[in-house]
């Protein structure tokens, strides 16, 4: 019998709501998945910020007969920045937050059965093609080579697109033992993280606690957002934690994904004191490091966080799992000699069904690009002056 195909638009909440079972199932079953393509991942972000801007669900289930087989998570964003140009932004689920307040979410793609890759591009590349008037634009970031939707839109003219390399992934893979591991660190940091290890299990008494062994998730989410925010308002004058909508994010992911071992925080402690404390997404092989934070008063002494995420390393890559740092905008990394990570390029995807809108997109694009090198400029210059006469 002759599969039956057939593409379904979900546009509602409840809609959403009632795929959970089913998009669980797929979930599982899709090999190239994430964490972050998980209905809990999406689902949640979608509570927290579908008032946000103008923001449409556009999620397209493919059914074979009445399986659910294929979904490409989607959402229409119609209050860009750059709205005047980029118009109705067709962009995955979890993904076009505001700087200030980005809830990363890495490695989206159509997820679907192994063996239905191409039945599932061809139906999401027509079934757009058909309704072009519905969106103008799409933005796709922190995309894999090997991501399906990609390979959309090869078969017709009707869309243009644009790839571009956009950054690298950093990650460390399966080893054998952690001194396999620790040998392919640069000889600097193997010399510090045997001293510091030595300086810290001298000082006291070592142990690391996860999100359960807390009182609670909240107390761990607070003991992150403290220590992480000291750092990072320091370099940049506001930490993302101070978002409300950020925060609530993470309050809700965690109650659904730290029951089932899927979200963790991590703190290293000495005696009762917290040095350092990491938090990490975890499924299907992978852990994806998101946030840390330590104590600045212990960093020269410990170096906490640098011996936190070495340990952590070894415990996940010895497991042969691949241990995640996810996005850099450069392959020049420290994540190379510190924690011998190797890369991998990453792509951001445009689409648009009216070629003009990419040419003034790139021209904006350019411009930008040329704003911000002419201020880098005069900063400079006005530095170099300020020396010259101090």
């Amino acid at each position: 019998m002759k599969p039956q195909y057939q593409l379904v638009k979900v546009d509602t909440f409840d809609g959403f709501r009632s795929l959970e079972k089913d998009w669980n199932a797929l979930y599982e079953k899709s090999e190239k998945c994430t964490i972050f393509s998980s209905w809990d991942w999406m689902f949640t972000w979608w509570e927290v910020f579908c008032t946000d801007a103008l923001r449409k669900l556009y999620i397209l289930c493919l059914y074979e007969n009445d399986t659910l087989i294929g979904i490409a998570p989607f959402h229409i964003h119609s209050h860009y920045l750059k709205s005047f140009i980029q118009g109705r932004t067709l962009q995955f689920i979890a993904s076009g937050n505001k700087s200030h307040e980005n809830v990363t979410s890495e490695y989206l793609d159509l997820m679907v059965l192994p063996e239905k890759e191409e039945v599932m591009v061809d139906a999401v590349s027509d079934y757009l093609v058909e309704n072009k008037k519905q969106w103008d634009f799409a933005d796709f970031e922190y995309l894999l080579e090997d991501a399906l939707i990609l390979q959309c839109f090869k078969k017709s003219r009707k869309v243009t697109t644009m790839k571009i390399q956009d950054g690298v992934r950093f990650s460390i893979l399966a080893k054998e033992t952690f001194d396999e591991y620790k040998s392919q660190m640069g000889n600097r940091w193997r010399k510090m993280y045997d001293k510091k290890s030595r300086v810290l299990e001298r000082d006291g008494t070592v142990k690391v606690l996860g999100t359960m062994d807390e009182q609670s998730p909240e107390k761990a989410l607070s003991l992150l957002s403290d220590m992480h925010c000291e750092r990072i308002r320091n370099k940049v004058g506001y930490c993302a934690f101070d978002s409300e909508k950020f925060s609530l994010f993470h309050q809700k992911i965690l109650r659904r994904l730290a029951p089932q071992s899927k979200a963790l925080i991590r703190t290293l402690y000495l005696d009762d004191e917290a040095l350092a404390i990491y938090y990490v997404f975890t499924d299907k092989g992978q852990w994806h490091y998101y946030q840390s934070g330590f104590q600045s008063a212990y960093g020269n002494r410990y170096s906490p966080l640098f011996l936190l995420i070495c340990n952590e390393i070894g415990d996940v890559v010895t497991q042969g799992k691949r241990f995640d740092f996810m996005y850099e905008p450069s392959e020049i990394s420290y994540k190379k000699e510190q924690y011998a990570a190797e890369h991998e390029k990453m792509y951001r995807l445009y689409w648009s069904p009216k070629s003009f809108r990419l040419g003034i997109f790139n021209s904006a694009k350019f411009c930008q690009e040329q704003s911000i090198m002419m201020k880098e400029c005069i900063l400079n210059k006005f530095k170099l002056k300020s020396e010259e006469k101090s």
